[in-house]
């Protein structure tokens, strides 16, 4: 208990001198100090002057910004165009500069020249503008020097849209089977009629859309490449005009004039194939599904042919294990595509090479490639219309040109008037080609003769024979054997008419 006591008393004594120090008085201290009365205006300094208090600091003004520091306008030609200069902030003590790139064009609401205006709101004006207007406008405002810039583009006169993008005087690539539009639209002050044009020649439409300035390019290929030109007519002398051009990617495009090429054993024999494709393609030749490469066997060769690329193989030293089919492979990265040649002693599918008709009597002349000797030809020919083919055996052969390979087929028969179809397959020591494609001929009616002109002996004018088909002599004698049973008819016809108009 006693202990307890002293303690507490000792607490009491230090807490005690713990006040007296921490609220005692510097000596000399004035005891009558009021904080809260301090005059500041009333202290003397030691020359005896009055302390005046410090200035109030004033809160400063917000800085002026652009919330859009860059824009973008599209302009007509002929149009007045106005820029905003649509600074936050802006104060008593801002001025605002208008420049266009380099060149000042305003200070203040003072510009320097007529076509320019400042607005009240610091924007520009810009009156009738053009195409030289087009440019990188900007305003600046001082003394802080923020800036907003504003792209001005004038439209041309005439502008070429493609898919709703401008497309005027540029180039666009396309792939095969896309569907696209091009649209010509004109900013004239008065009605111009819409002209298109592809690659020169003047594009004719009775659709609304052509006359619309619309074209629309439904699954694009390669007939699609070329120059687009619009042609905004106005009558004036200098109409506006552009162009755009179309660049297609497409699969290759294959083929052959020689799908049958003949040889003789032991010899060389040349396969080719043409090709074109967009991007650029690999080719390869196959046999019974093999790739060949080149080799002793076989050797390749490029080269261009009337705008086409050319690739050839050759085969060195035929045996009767080189016939058969050949596949020309040819791929790009859109597509592939092939074409099929048979090598093979028979001769060559023949090709025609001219015709001429005198009257009815028609001479006809093919081609047909053959190392070996040709020992027959036979010619088919039919009436348009007909089911059947007649067919003459031509045995008069020759080559076209010394040891060249070349035969000449040559064949003269005479025909009723009307269209016609013939073809010609040849036959060598080996076999028989195929027959060549159809050539197809019109025999044109012959005028009327009079029957006066018409001698005692001789036979009836050749318009009269319609029923008569042959080749060569015979077939006249046929054709005049049938004229002549049918002439008594005609003349009781005649005359039977001339009855019943009395």
């Amino acid at each position: 208990m006693r202990d307890t006591t002293w303690l507490l008393l000792i607490c009491f004594l230090i807490g005690q001198f713990y006040v007296d120090v921490c609220h005692s008085k510097p000596a000399g201290a004035d005891e009558d100090y009021q904080a809260d009365d301090y005059d500041y205006g009333e202290v003397d300094d030691e020359s005896g002057s009055t302390v005046a208090p410090p200035p109030l600091v004033a809160q400063a003004e917000p800085a002026p910004y652009f919330e859009q520091s860059d824009l973008h306008i599209e302009a007509r030609p002929g149009s007045d165009v106005i820029l905003n200069c649509d600074v936050r902030n802006f104060g008593l003590r801002n001025v605002v500069m208008w420049y266009r790139n380099s060149t000042i064009l305003s200070t203040g609401q003072n510009s320097i020249n007529d076509q320019e205006e400042v607005l009240k709101n610091n924007s520009l004006r810009i009156r009738s503008v053009t195409k030289e207007h087009a440019n990188d406008y900007y305003c600046v405002v001082l003394p802080q020097n923020v800036r907003q810039h504003t792209q001005l583009r004038v439209s041309p006169r005439l502008s070429i849209l493609c898919d709703d993008r401008d497309v005027t005087d540029r180039s666009q690539t396309f792939k095969q089977g896309d569907h696209h539009k091009l649209v010509c639209r004109t900013f004239l002050p008065n009605k111009a009629e819409i002209k298109w044009s592809f690659n020169g020649q003047r594009l004719e439409s009775s659709s609304n859309e052509l006359e619309n300035g619309v074209i629309t390019l439904d699954n694009v290929d390669e007939s699609n490449v070329g120059v687009y030109q619009c042609l905004g007519d106005d009558g004036s002398s200098e109409p506006a005009h552009g162009m755009v051009h179309i660049d297609v990617q497409y699969s290759p495009r294959v083929s052959t004039h020689r799908h049958h090429v003949n040889t003789q054993e032991g010899s060389s024999a040349e396969l080719y194939c043409d090709y074109r494709a967009n991007p650029i393609a690999i080719f390869f030749f196959t046999k019974d599904g093999k790739p060949l490469t080149v080799s002793d066997k076989y050797s390749l060769r490029d080269s261009v042919h009337k705008a086409h690329n050319r690739t050839t193989l050759i085969i060195k030293h035929v045996q009767d294990s080189d016939l058969g089919e050949y596949l020309c492979n040819v791929e790009n990265s859109i597509g592939s595509n092939q074409a099929h040649i048979e090598l093979s002693y028979n001769p060559e599918t023949p090709q025609f090479e001219s015709i001429n008709i005198d009257g009815n009597v028609v001479t006809m002349h093919w081609l047909v490639r053959s190392l070996q000797p040709l020992s027959e030809a036979m010619l088919d020919y039919k009436f348009k219309g007909s089911y059947s083919w007649s067919t003459v055996s031509v045995i008069q052969t020759r080559r076209h040109e010394t040891d060249s390979g070349f035969w000449k087929i040559t064949h003269q028969m005479e025909l009723t008037p009307g269209v016609w179809h013939a073809r010609v397959k040849t036959k060598n020591t080996h076999g028989w080609s195929h027959f060549s494609p159809d050539h197809d001929f019109v025999i044109k009616e012959q005028d009327d003769i009079d029957a006066s002109d018409i001698d005692d002996g001789e036979l009836p004018p050749d318009d009269l024979v319609r029923a008569g088909i042959g080749g060569g002599g015979g077939g006249s004698k046929k054709n005049v054997a049938s004229a002549l049973s049918v002439w008594p008819v005609l003349m009781f016809i005649s005359f039977g008419a001339m009855l019943l108009r009395a």
